[in-house]
């Protein structure tokens, strides 16, 4: 196990201040100087810049701090297990809202058929609270579609997902064999709230096509997959969302695809995980058979 320098590095990454950092760790403002600077001292790096009153964090400091983090939640999770090695196994996994309305209940069957879990915990949310559970160890691993630091997390690829307009099939544009952004504007946009990742995604299509969201007649946020769908059905307008978030819709002929000249977007549904995790077989594992269609 790391010493307590590197305890005290991270609740001083976390504070920002070394006031705090003594009082949550019960020892003086100077002793989180002092081991502060002995660690600088033993690494040869600057950990932490500090000119009264601002207290700056370097970037190797960051660095240093999510590993800590890492290596201490990895070895809570492996010392449990050694402690009670016949306990009932548990995980828990976060995903993105549209996910949730398709992946993860795939995962979940997978779980049950191929993995020897007593308890499995979904949490639904969105993607930066999903990514800021891995770091605090709350989650094992999450399905997350929106960006992310690649760089900081390790992911596998579950597998491209169109990313399409669609809107009811009794509106007239859904029988054109062609249909500009500019055209799409006359119709209102059923969109998803600011910080989901297909909402991103959509602000980036449109922007590509020279569009904004402001221009459509009007923008209608809702915070829910299932909501858009039926809004859909029944009328109310246009919306940008994953493919098998509608593939019942899309089979049963009720909502059609837009067809806009530059066709849909693929992007990549993840299953991401902390770095160097001892797990990560297990998730690498779970994510191929996702893509493969073992998973029902």
């Amino acid at each position: 196990m790391l010493d307590n320098r590197y305890q005290t590095l991270l609740v001083l990454v976390q504070t920002k201040s070394y006031t705090q950092t003594a009082r949550q760790l019960f020892i003086t403002q100077p002793a989180v100087s002092q081991q502060i600077k002995s660690l600088e001292t033993e690494l040869n790096v600057e950990l932490v810049h500090y000119e009264r009153p601002h207290l700056t964090i370097t970037p190797a400091g960051q660095e240093l701090a999510a590993f800590v983090q890492r290596v201490q939640v990895q070895a809570g999770k492996v010392v449990a297990s050694l402690q009670h090695p016949q306990a009932q196994r548990q995980l828990t996994f976060s995903t993105t809202l549209s996910l949730s309305e398709f992946l993860a209940p795939q995962l979940i069957r997978l779980l049950q058929d191929q993995a020897d879990y007593r308890q499995v915990t979904c949490q639904v949310t969105n993607t930066q609270a999903a990514l800021t559970a891995i770091d605090e160890g709350t989650s094992d691993f999450a399905l997350i579609e929106g960006n992310f630091d690649k760089t900081r997390y390790d992911y596998q690829i579950v597998r491209e997902e169109p990313f399409v307009g669609v809107i009811a099939a009794d509106q007239p544009v859904a029988h054109q064999s062609a249909v500009s952004w500019h055209d799409l504007t006359a119709y209102p946009l059923l969109v998803r709230e600011e910080g989901s990742g297909s909402r991103e995604i959509l602000v980036s299509l449109a922007q590509a096509a020279n569009v904004t969201l402001a221009e459509f007649s009007q923008l209608i946020t809702v915070n829910n997959p299932a909501a858009i769908r039926q809004l859909l059905l029944r009328g109310a307008g246009i919306s940008f969302v994953y493919r098998s978030v509608v593939a019942d819709e899309l089979a049963s002929g009720q909502l059609k695809v837009l067809p806009l000249p530059a066709g849909h977007l693929l992007h990549d549904l993840d299953v991401v995980y902390a770095r160097d995790s001892v797990f990560a077989a297990n998730y690498q594992r779970w994510a191929r058979a996702l893509g493969n269609g073992t998973a029902r």
